[in-house]
């Protein structure tokens, strides 16, 4: 408790007092709170890539219809990206990655709905593997009739660019690749990619 003595009004001032500080407390926590948050997605964002390009990229968090939030400036040219955590719990893996600046290019342009430039190619890491509804439709936000899980993928670089993946001669079209050797995802469209695997 705390008190005043000697004070007109003492009580009053008390409790205003009290009233300031409980406010100051709990700004200072939310602030806290929201620091570690953002520590939180830097990191997770981060471990997409290899650490020397990690340890100077810019890192941002992907909204819905594409919109970004930037948490860290970079200055290597590379964006590692994260979702928004209340996107997360859609029923399937959300992975982070880390994109070039024309990876980075298609994956806005992803996310946004529109379509990716077919003349630049973009290359991304995801080290941490990842995961799609469909390895066929670049639209699909569930899984379709008859297939039993999503598609699960080691950790593996992506070559982002139409153009490159639909001629590679690598598998495409298939609705349960195999994601351990290289395969084209969304084979076919103007947003198809090559995945290659790593160790």
């Amino acid at each position: 408790m705390i008190r005043i003595f000697g004070v007109k009004g003492a009580g009053k001032i008390a409790s205003l007092a009290i009233g300031t500080l409980a406010v100051v407390g709990a700004l200072v926590i939310s602030a806290i709170s929201q620091s570690n948050t953002t520590e939180a997605e830097i990191s997770r964002a981060l471990s997409a890539a290899p650490a020397s390009i990690a340890a100077h990229a810019s890192v941002v968090v992907f909204g819905a219809q594409g919109r970004r939030k930037e948490l860290r400036a970079g200055t290597n040219d590379w964006t590692c990206v994260t979702r928004e955590r209340n996107l997360l719990d859609d029923g399937i893996t959300h992975h982070p990655a880390c994109f070039d600046k024309y990876g980075l290019e298609w994956a806005e342009n992803y996310f946004a709905g529109r379509e990716p430039n077919p003349d630049h190619v973009g290359y991304s890491y995801m080290l941490q593997g990842g995961s799609s509804w469909s390895n066929t439709d670049p639209k699909a936000t569930k899984l379709a009739p008859g297939q039993k899980d999503y598609i699960r993928m080691p950790p593996h670089i992506m070559i982002l660019s139409a153009k490159v993946a639909n001629v590679s001669g690598f598998p495409s079209g298939q609705s349960d690749p195999d994601t351990h050797t290289p395969f084209v995802m969304y084979g076919g469209t103007s947003f198809a990619i090559l995945i290659i695997p790593v160790n």
